[in-house]
This record gives C-alpha cells, sequence and structure tokens, in this order.
C-alpha cells in the first residue's frame, strides 16, 4: 500500500498557498525516500473556501488513482491556515496534522496537532537533499522550488533571533515550506534498529 503525504503552505496576502504532493518509500539501510510526483501554487487572493475545494479534488484525484493509498495531510495552521485547517477537516478523512511554525530546532506532536521549528525543518531538508532521499521532477514548479531552496535564507537579528525565509524583493518560500510539511513523515525513522548481537 502506497503512503502518499502532503504538504500545504498557506499563503497570505503577498504569499500563495503551495501544495507538495510526495510518495514515501524506504530503501535500505533503512532510509525514507520521498519522490515529489505534484507541486502547485494556488492563485493569489483565492478565497479560502476555493482553496479547500482545490486541495480536496488533489485528495480525491489520489484516491482515485489508487483507492488503497494511504494520504496523510500535514497543512501549516500559522496564522491565518487555522481556518483553513477546520474546513479542510470537514472535506477530508485523511489524517491530517495542523502544523504551527515556530522559531527553535525541535519538532513536537501531539495528535493531530505539531510544533515545528523552522530550524528543525531547514536543517532536515538539507539532510534529505544532500543524501539524495527527495526526488523532485522536471517541472517548472519543481524549477522555482529549487530556486526558493537557493533564496532561503538564515538571517540572525541583533538579538541573536534567528529569521528563516526568502528575504530578497520578489522572491517566496512558500514551496521550501510545503515541502519541508511533506517530508514530516519519516516511517524509517519509527523503526526501531539494533546493533549486531554482542554474543550468542
Amino acid at each position: 500500500m502506497a503512503t502518499v503525504t502532503i504538504g500545504i503552505d498557506i499563503g497570505q496576502k503577498r504569499d500563495p498557498t503551495a501544495v507538495v504532493v510526495a510518495e514515501v518509500g524506504e530503501e535500505r539501510p533503512p532510509k525514507t525516500v520521498y519522490t515529489v510526483r505534484f507541486l502547485e501554487r494556488l492563485p493569489l487572493g483565492l478565497p479560502y473556501p476555493k482553496m479547500v475545494d482545490r486541495i480536496t479534488e488533489i485528495v480525491q484525484r489520489l484516491h482515485s488513482k489508487d483507492p488503497k493509498a494511504e494520504v496523510r495531510l500535514y497543512v501549516d495552521c500559522t496564522g491565518v491556515g487555522g481556518p483553513v485547517v477546520d474546513l479542510l477537516r470537514q472535506g477530508v478523512t485523511d489524517p491530517l496534522v495542523a502544523v504551527t511554525l515556530a522559531a527553535g530546532g525541535r519538532l513536537t506532536v501531539h495528535g493531530q496537532e505539531a510544533r515545528l521549528g523552522k530550524a528543525f525543518l531547514v536543517a532536515r531538508l538539507q539532510v534529505l537533499l544532500q543524501n539524495g532521499q527527495i526526488w523532485l521532477p522536471k517541472t517548472g514548479e519543481a524549477e522555482a522550488l529549487a530556486q526558493e531552496l537557493l533564496d532561503f535564507e538564515i538571517k540572525v537579528d541583533q538579538d541573536g533571533t534567528d529569521r528563516y525565509g526568502a528575504f530578497k524583493v520578489g522572491s517566496h518560500d512558500d514551496l521550501v515550506i510545503a515541502l519541508g510539511l511533506a517530508t514530516l513523515y519519516d516511517p524509517a525513522a519509527m523503526r526501531v534498529q539494533y546493533a549486531p548481537a554482542l554474543y550468542n
């Protein structure tokens, strides 16, 4: 049974909402691999109900292609994302985790809610990309994602607060955040690994 994750970064007035769909697989030694099957930026200013309709349509298409697929949604509920999460929970029956983006380098999950430090997200994406655990399609949106990854910066303020994002004028980080959300589910990391026996 295939496992598919959907990362959704809810946009604000200046940033579009981004959706990344990844198929989750495993390789040996136990490591999770993410094959990105679909990326999309929704139009700026799209009303929440229309946004939910589009995401629901994407989920339904996944189920129609593979009725046995396990679909998991990870949705940014920071700021304006809360109402979208509420509407989505009415429209889809698949597991949905509402993710609050925060400062710091930790990920904590409690049932259907998670708190994700942006430092954790950035470090995790770096490791996954360097280890060849993320496969991107050859599309225009994937090229936009690659550019976003290049534009993504870490800035430290005078008071020592770190900020993560695309700070260049005209640049975005919505696809990067959506990719980070789509790669949170890690079945290989959940498996207990044992060292070889020291004695028989």
